[in-house]
């Protein structure tokens, strides 16, 4: 590459062997099983470089035919996966985005912004309409997700909170889960039970919930874990506040979960336990630079970007199970 820019976002197909990385202006497309790249830069922008982040969030349709993209210039961007990764069109959010989903069907996008709005795009180009919210904080949202039968739009603050409204009609406020003393940074489901949602944030908890009651089902404190990778040299001069949750991925066959943290050299591993319903540590993988974003390939391996230090640092580990240990 002509840039060492690093690695912001990483997120992998649902069902192909394809990790999409997001770094500036442009966002690449590795083959999972082999290494190859199957969409590079384009050959203008290789002497273009950014300071702008343009796919800060990104998001797969269901059967991973279609990818979405926000980033620092407001605009929502669409892609056909299956034509050689062609923009298919953008259309202007108005403000900044802070997360997004589409819904089954791809025909829309439900867009969580800074304000504390949320909106439904139709996935196509921009009309003249002007879109109304769907839901109303007065807190910046974090993060938006839809329940798996999309009855429910669940959305979390800076504020600790987290509020699941029917859907499309957010207004009717179906309850809250509350509990988190801190930001609350990631929701989602849990892909081996839709009906419970895994949060969390920057309160050293990532809790379970049964999200259409409201009632947490269990709250982990994983601080022990991953305090003594938190003040780590390359992030010495940061502030000593709790470690934020920044990414939360998951391994459907191991039923392994991944917990990423801002400016924090290492990654949680935990192991849900079907006979208790919970989550339980499995593991912690030290490495040697702050995280950047993590993803599961549909081979259980975990890719994970480094913020570089050096000229020479690679951008990208792949973390591999073996004998029940996960190695570099």
């Amino acid at each position: 590459m002509v840039h060492r820019v690093p690695f912001t976002k990483l997120i992998h197909h649902p069902t192909e062997p394809s990790l999409v990385l997001a770094n500036g202006a442009e966002f690449l497309v590795v083959n999972t099983n082999d290494g190859k790249m199957t969409k590079e830069y384009p050959k203008e922008s290789e002497t273009k470089p950014t300071s702008q982040e343009l796919h800060r969030n990104i998001d797969f349709s269901q059967d991973g035919s279609r990818l979405v993209t926000t980033g620092d210039d407001k605009n929502i961007r669409v892609y056909d996966t299956t034509d050689q990764w062609k923009q298919l069109f953008s259309r202007p959010a108005n403000k900044r985005v802070n997360a997004l989903q589409f819904t089954k069907d791809a025909s829309t996008i439900v867009v969580a912004d800074k304000f504390g709005d949320v909106h439904c795009h139709p996935a196509e180009a921009a009309t003249e309409d002007k879109l109304a919210p769907i839901v109303g904080h007065v807190s910046m949202l974090t993060d938006v997700i839809l329940s798996d039968d999309e009855k429910y739009v669940i959305t979390a603050d800076r504020d600790e909170h987290i509020r699941v409204s029917r859907f499309p009609n957010g207004y009717n406020i179906e309850n809250y889960c509350l509990g988190h003393t801190d930001v609350v940074t990631v929701i989602r489901l849990l892909p081996w039970n839709v009906n419970m949602m895994v949060s969390a944030g920057g309160d050293n908890t990532i809790r379970t919930w049964d999200f259409v009651k409201g009632a947490q089902i269990q709250s982990l404190n994983y601080l022990d874990y991953i305090k003594q990778y938190v003040n780590t040299p390359a992030n010495e001069n940061s502030h000593t506040e709790d470690p934020i949750v920044s990414s939360i991925k998951f391994d459907k066959t191991s039923k392994t979960v991944a917990v990423a943290f801002t400016k924090v050299s290492a990654i949680l591993l935990l192991e849900w336990k079907d006979d208790e319903k919970s989550l339980v540590y499995k593991d912690v993988i030290h490495c040697d630079r702050p995280v950047l974003d993590i993803s599961f390939d549909l081979q259980g391996k975990l890719w994970t970007s480094l913020a570089p230090t050096t000229e020479s640092d690679a951008l990208l580990v792949i973390y591999s199970p073996v004998n029940e240990k996960v190695v570099g």
